[in-house]
């Protein structure tokens, strides 16, 4: 057994109680689950293996989204910190292209509660390229690029986005090396998501 812990804090670092934590399966199924106390604080325990979500969440749709975090390998015990917010960073990828210049590409989708709220097909919040930032293993990267790309969904287009970052000297080993994405609109909102690669 090992235990993930951390703070949840809303964007201005105040630290928040009562935030649902859980590690979800990849049904989307709870596998181990608690709260945050009054100082933001949680603890999770579950046997060492792999868990592909963990999620934190409080008062989910009416004053906050959800941060997601990515592909934990828990063979020891480690520390995640959560914001949470009005915005949410979902379906968040990292590669490295083979042949192409050393940098890593972070793939995202961020989405608006204020944008849903009101009715809007696209629930894209409206940012600028220097309201993202990357971050891998506690440090900020330089982003060369920031492209905007539309995803289908069904019935609507969805904008996503195709970060090219910069990459540090030395990696951790494989699964240990944590990317951590937090973007704001042009409203000051905020939205956090990592994923260990």
């Amino acid at each position: 057994m090992s235990v993930i812990k951390g703070v949840v804090t809303d964007k201005n670092k105040c630290k928040l109680d009562e935030v649902y934590v859980a590690l979800l399966n990849s049904a989307f199924e709870e596998v181990s689950s608690t709260t945050t106390n009054e100082q933001g604080e949680y603890i999770l325990e579950a046997k060492d293996g792999y868990y592909p979500f963990m999620v934190a969440v409080k008062d989910y749709g009416e004053n906050f989204l959800e941060f997601w975090c990515q592909n934990i390998n828990l063979e020891s015990d480690i520390t995640i910190n959560a914001a949470i917010d009005k915005l949410e960073i979902y379906g968040l990828h990292c590669f490295r292209v083979k042949g192409g210049y050393t940098s890593m590409m972070v793939y995202f989708r961020p989405m608006s509660l204020e944008k849903f709220k009101q009715g809007s097909r696209d629930i894209c919040p409206s940012m600028e390229s220097n309201s993202i930032k990357i971050s891998i293993n506690g440090y900020e990267r330089e982003v060369y690029k920031v492209n905007k790309v539309e995803e289908y969904g069904r019935d609507c287009s969805m904008t996503a986005y195709l970060i090219q970052v910069s990459m540090p000297d030395e990696l951790l080993p494989e699964k240990e090396n944590m990317l951590d994405v937090q973007v704001s609109d042009l409203d000051g909102l905020f939205g956090q998501a990592a994923i260990f690669f």
